[in-house]
Parts: C-alpha cells; sequence; structure tokens
C-alpha cells in the first residue's frame, strides 16, 4: 500500500522509490502543472479498485468542461513545465483551459497514474476502461448539474475510448450536457506486424501471458516516434521521471494491452465509425507514426456528421504528441477555438 494524497491505496508501483513524503509528491505535481488540481477517487467496474481523477478549476464558474482522456501508459496529470517557461502536455492544455475560464477533469485508467491495478495493464478487455470512462463522465455531469457543456477530449487511445462512447450516447443516449468531442492523436489505425504474428499474438500469446512485455517485437510507441522535439523527448524520457511509472516514457506495451488496443480500433471501423453523427474536432500529426493518419482520414471519410458541425486539422510534420512539440501553440489555438464555436453555436439554438 502507498498513501497518496492522505490515502492508502494499492497503487502497482515500487514502494521503494515511490515518495512516502507528501511534500515531496507536492513538488512532483508542481513540476507537471502550475495550475492546481483537485484528487479524487471512485470505484472501477472491474474488482471495484479505487480509480483516481483529476480537476482542474477556473476561478468563476465554468463555461464548460473538457473531460480529458489519456493516451496508454500515460495519466491524468503528465505535463512539464520547462526551465525555459514552456508549458508541455498536460500543462499547457490545463493552463490553456483555465485560463480560459473553463474546468478541465481527467481520470487514470486502471493500472496508471494513481490508480489501483496492474500497472498499464488493460484489465481483460478494454471495455473496463470505455465503462469506467462512462461512469466517470456521469459523476462529473452529475457534479454540474447536468447544465454546463461537456466537451470529451481524447489522445491516442483516450481518443479511441472517446469516439466508442460518443457513439454509445448517440444510440443509448448520454448526459444531457453532453455536446462534442475533440480527438486528437486518434488510434484507429497503427502500425501493426504481418496479420499471421498479429493473429498469434492476439489469440495464441496473449490470452495465455496477458502482462508479458514481449522483448522481441518492434516497438510501435518507442519515443522516436511519438516527440520530434528533442527537450520534449529528454523531458518525457527522463530517468528520474520513468522511475516512478506514472508514464512509461515509450516502452513497450505487455501482450494483454496490445491486443486490446487492436481489438478497441477494430471495432471502430466496424461499428462506431460508420454512422457516427457526433460533432468532432480532428487534429492529427502528419507524420505520426505511432497512429498513422490514415485512421483520422478514415474517419473522415466515413462518417456522416454533417460538414458544419466537424473539422479536420492536419498538423504538417508533427508526430505522435501533438502537446509536447515546437508547435504546440497551434493545437491549443485550434482546441480553444473549437470549444468557442461550440458554446457560441448552443447559445444560437437556444
Amino acid at each position: 500500500m502507498i498513501t497518496v494524497f492522505g490515502v492508502d491505496r494499492a497503487i502497482d508501483v515500487p514502494e521503494d522509490v515511490f515518495p512516502s513524503d507528501p511534500l515531496v509528491i507536492d513538488e512532483i505535481e508542481k513540476k507537471c502543472s502550475d495550475q492546481i488540481s483537485i484528487h479524487g477517487w471512485f470505484d472501477s467496474c472491474y474488482k471495484g479498485v479505487k480509480l483516481h481523477y483529476r480537476k482542474w478549476l477556473p476561478p468563476m464558474k465554468p463555461k464548460a468542461i473538457v473531460i480529458f482522456a489519456h493516451g496508454i501508459q500515460s495519466h491524468s496529470g503528465n505535463g512539464h513545465l520547462l526551465p525555459d517557461g514552456r508549458r508541455l502536455n498536460g500543462a499547457l492544455r490545463v493552463d490553456a483551459f483555465v485560463k480560459s475560464g473553463y474546468a478541465v477533469y481527467s481520470h487514470d485508467y486502471y493500472g496508471h497514474g494513481y490508480s489501483e491495478g496492474t500497472r498499464w495493464w488493460i484489465p481483460e478487455t478494454w471495455e473496463n476502461n470505455l465503462t469506467d470512462y462512462e461512469t466517470f463522465v456521469s459523476l462529473v455531469a452529475q457534479e454540474n448539474d447536468n447544465r454546463t457543456p461537456i466537451i470529451l477530449m481524447g489522445e491516442s487511445y483516450g481518443s479511441c475510448l472517446t469516439l466508442h462512447l460518443a457513439r454509445k450516447f448517440q444510440e443509448q443516449g448520454g448526459p444531457s450536457s453532453f455536446d462534442s468531442v475533440i480527438l486528437t492523436s486518434s488510434a484507429i489505425d497503427a502500425d501493426l506486424p504481418p496479420y499471421i504474428v498479429q493473429f498469434i499474438l492476439r489469440h495464441v500469446v496473449a490470452p495465455v501471458f496477458p502482462t508479458w512485455i514481449p522483448f522481441f517485437m518492434p516497438n510501435p510507441v518507442s519515443p522516436d516516434r511519438i516527440w520530434r522535439d528533442p527537450v520534449a523527448l529528454a523531458a518525457s524520457t527522463d530517468p528520474e521521471k520513468l522511475k516512478l511509472r506514472m508514464d512509461s516514457g515509450g516502452t513497450p506495451m505487455r501482450l494483454g494491452t496490445a491486443a486490446n488496443i487492436l481489438d478497441a480500433m477494430m471495432r471502430l471501423k466496424t461499428s462506431v465509425i460508420p454512422g457516427f453523427r457526433q460533432p468532432y474536432c480532428l487534429i492529427h500529426g502528419t507524420h505520426d507514426f505511432s497512429c498513422p493518419i490514415s485512421g483520422a482520414e478514415y474517419l473522415w471519410e466515413e462518417s456522416s456528421t454533417p460538414e458544419s458541425d466537424r473539422e479536420f486539422h492536419k498538423m504538417e510534420g508533427m508526430y505522435h504528441d501533438l502537446f509536447s512539440d515546437s508547435k504546440s501553440e497551434e493545437v491549443i489555438d485550434i482546441v480553444l477555438d473549437w470549444i468557442e464555436s461550440r458554446l457560441h453555436k448552443s447559445v444560437n439554438s437556444e
């Protein structure tokens, strides 16, 4: 058990490297964002383990709520404040949202961040992640009386889950305050090995050794495929940061995790994207080698969302982590413009 934010949690990280002093944890948090976060917990659908979440609130009543779904082997507080004043990843997003009057909520998946569970493992099926995500969105909507517009935002695997959840809301209904989705570096396509290798790994090896990390496979999410900015690369792969196992810095995935992500992506193409009508803003790097832009192009071509309710921004030369790049300010401006346009459209429709 590890004590974090005043409670004991079964977090799957080495006790000998995790700081026992809450002041040390506070210092780590301050290096991730200069906005103050509030921490909370809720129960996972998988064995009732405790999942951690954060929220960042503007000083006044929020104009909108952004619920952010992080990528695989990342976490809700993944960000960097650099010595030169630059903000990367979550630090950039949270600062921009809060200063614009938006609240930000984000939870750590099972086995991620400060949540309990086997580290960086998708528990048996990706649909458990989806159920937990839906539970969290409902929790946020209820906390805000279902009145403040909610925008779901995902990154990589988080975008994959966001598409699944938005389609579920389309078919079965969701919170009345749900407005639209923002999809960045969406995990729809991937750089995959030959089909026979995929089949053996998914259906023969992964069911028997789901938590095993294969040493012989090329890593599709290696650091050089995620970050092109050398400063961001160095910050994201800093050994002192990685030893806490809050995020992986682009290390290989467990077999069960990789197999589940592949299944979730395949379901997008068969059951989610065809007939998808929800409003969305799609942002993708042209040089994303982890999740090729072909997946985003498939969504753009095959979805049924009206032209007036969707946007596609191709970020020339950018890699997978759009918010840890020399041009990240351009990306956050696109996101802020989308939210403002949605709020303006909502006011005009009343």
